[in-house]
C-alpha cells in the first residue's frame, strides 16, 4: 500500500468531526425535510459526505428520523459502501429531553445541529445536553448507553467514553443579527465545533426575508457573520487549541467555489433541500411534457 492510498484509508476511518477540526476537510450534503427513510438512502447513495436529517421544520418524530438513520447507515454495506454521516437537527436548543432521545438513536460518527442559538449561555447549554457529566463541565445527559442504538445496544464499549465526545459533531446555528453580535462569545465555548449560519432566518431578523443581493444589507451581515467567525477560530485555536468550524446554507444566487475558498472559508455546508430537489425535477420533467405535448398540437394542427 502506497502512502497516498494509507492516508485515504486513514481519512476514511476518521468522524466527519476529526476530519473538520485535525484535517482542515471540507463537507457538503442536503438537508431532509421530508422525513423520507427512501429518499435519504437514495440521497446517501449519491454520495454527500454529509446529510442533515431535520426535525425544527419537518413533520418527522423521533421515530421516523430513526428510521430515517437507518437508511443512511445501511449504504455503508454493501459492495459499493459509501462514507457519508448523518447529522440531526434538534426541534429547539432547550430541549434536554429531546435531544437525549435524539442522542440515543443516532450512531456515531455523527452530529448533532441546535437552531436558533442566541448567545454563549445558550451554546454552553446546549453543549451540556450532548455530555455525559464525567466528561464536561456541568453535562446533563441522562446515561442509558448500554441498551440504545448509539452504542449498539452496548455492543460499541467504547462508546462511552471516546465516541460520544469524539466522534459527535456539534453546530449550533447563528440565525439572527443579535446572535451575530455573540459570534466571538458563542465560538469559544469548548464543545461547540461549527457555527453554521442561517441566511434566511438572518435576513428575516432584519426585515429583509429573502433579500440577496450581492450589495445588500442582508449579504453585508453574512459576510459580516463570516468574518467574526474566521477570527474567533483563529483566537479559539490559540487559546483551546481547536479551530471553529464556518458552517451554513447556501443562500440563493451564492456561489459555492467562492464560499468554499480560502477567502471566505465555510468548510460545512448544506446547499440543497430534499423536497426542492424533487420539486425541480418535477417542475422540469412537467415542463418537458406539456411542450411535448403542445408541439405535437401544432404540429396536427398544421396538418
Amino acid at each position: 500500500m502506497n502512502l497516498g492510498t494509507a492516508m485515504h484509508a486513514f481519512l476514511a476511518m476518521q468522524s466527519l468531526r476529526l476530519k473538520l477540526l485535525d484535517n482542515r476537510a471540507k463537507t457538503y450534503g442536503p438537508l431532509i425535510l421530508s422525513g423520507s427513510p427512501t429518499v435519504a438512502e437514495l440521497l446517501a447513495c449519491v454520495g454527500y459526505s454529509h446529510i442533515v436529517v431535520d426535525m425544527e421544520h419537518s413533520p418527522s418524530d423521533l421515530e421516523t428520523v430513526t428510521s430515517v438513520l437507518r437508511a443512511i447507515d445501511a449504504t455503508s454495506r454493501g459492495k459499493n459502501p459509501v462514507d457519508n454521516f448523518p447529522i440531526v437537527r434538534v426541534p429547539s436548543h432547550n430541549d434536554v429531553a429531546m435531544t437525549k432521545r435524539i442522542l440515543d438513536v443516532l450512531r456515531t460518527p455523527g452530529g448533532i445541529m441546535f437552531p436558533m442559538i442566541e448567545n454563549a449561555e445558550q451554546a454552553k447549554a446546549a453543549v451540556a445536553s450532548t455530555r455525559y457529566p464525567p466528561h464536561y463541565e456541568n453535562g446533563i445527559r441522562g446515561c442509558a448507553y448500554p441498551f440504545v442504538r448509539a452504542s449498539q445496544y452496548g455492543k460499541n464499549t467504547q462508546y462511552f467514553d471516546n465516541d460520544s465526545n469524539q466522534d459527535l459533531l456539534t453546530i449550533v446555528q447563528v440565525e439572527s443579527e443579535e446572535a451575530i453580535e455573540n459570534i466571538s462569545e458563542i465560538g469559544m465555548v469548548e464543545g461547540v465545533d461549527v457555527i453554521f449560519l442561517g441566511p434566511f432566518d438572518i435576513s428575516c431578523s432584519i426585515n429583509e426575508v429573502g433579500n440577496f443581493e450581492n450589495d445588500g444589507n442582508v449579504m453585508k451581515l453574512l459576510k459580516h457573520a463570516e468574518h467574526l467567525v474566521r477570527e474567533t477560530s483563529a483566537k479559539k485555536k490559540i487559546e483551546i487549541g481547536t479551530e471553529l468550524i464556518l458552517g451554513g446554507f447556501k443562500s440563493p444566487g451564492r456561489d459555492l467555489q467562492e464560499m468554499f475558498s480560502d477567502g471566505v472559508g465555510y468548510r460545512f455546508v448544506c446547499g440543497s433541500v430534499d423536497l426542492g430537489l424533487l420539486q425541480n425535477a418535477a417542475a422540469a420533467d412537467f415542463e418537458a411534457g406539456e411542450n411535448a405535448m403542445s408541439c405535437n398540437e401544432v404540429k396536427n394542427t398544421r396538418e
